[in-house]
């Protein structure tokens, strides 16, 4: 029994130790090794260097993707392509918390049509807040495809503040516009 228990030890230091050298050596991989054992090129390894970003470090650009069906917005980084934060707008989000509490039901509660309640949302066509023509950056407007609603995120915490509905359609596909600055939006439908 003493004899097994030490046979056994000694073959998992002799793998530990095994284990270690190579993530060592894998470690110790040269650039042109690494392009070489994944058929890589100068070209495409100078198309990841161009979109890496490091662990902590911020992207260029933010981009905001309608999240369509889920009734949310996605932001994401570029050029990382991280996905940063999802944000909840139409749809309750339990995951997050967002429709959970009384500040995110009362803004829900703003995109009720004839008195319903409105769980769901399709949202498309996201536009940034202008001020005399330029992106100023302050809020990010975004329709609901299947409801006549509109809803504002402010972008100092990325939350949804307001939900507008327009009691003049039954549907939209069109898109917002706020190039006369964040007091006026302009409100588009096709049919």
């Amino acid at each position: 029994m003493q004899l097994e228990r030490k046979r056994a030890l000694t073959m998992a230091l002799g793998l530990v130790l095994g284990l270690g050298a190579s993530a060592s050596a894998w470690s110790a991989e040269t650039m042109q090794q690494v392009m070489e054992r994944r058929g890589l090129t100068e070209k495409n390894m100078l198309a990841a260097a161009k979109t890496y970003t490091p662990t902590g470090g911020r992207d260029e650009y933010l981009a905001f993707s309608s999240g369509g069906q889920s009734g949310q917005v996605i932001v994401y980084g570029i050029p990382s392509m991280r996905i940063l934060k999802y944000i909840g707008v139409f749809t309750p989000e339990p995951w997050q918390g967002y429709g959970f509490d009384d500040e995110s039901k009362a803004v829900l509660a703003q995109g009720r049509i004839r008195g319903k309640d409105i769980v769901f949302g399709d949202t498309h066509h996201p536009a940034l807040s202008e001020t005399d023509g330029d992106y100023d950056g302050r809020y990010l407007f975004i329709n609901d495809k299947a409801n006549p609603r509109v809803a504002v995120i402010d972008l100092h915490d990325f939350e949804t503040k307001q939900i507008v509905v327009n009691p003049f359609f039954k549907s939209e596909h069109g898109g917002a516009r706020a190039d006369a600055g964040p007091a006026l939006l302009q409100e588009t439908a096709a049919s």
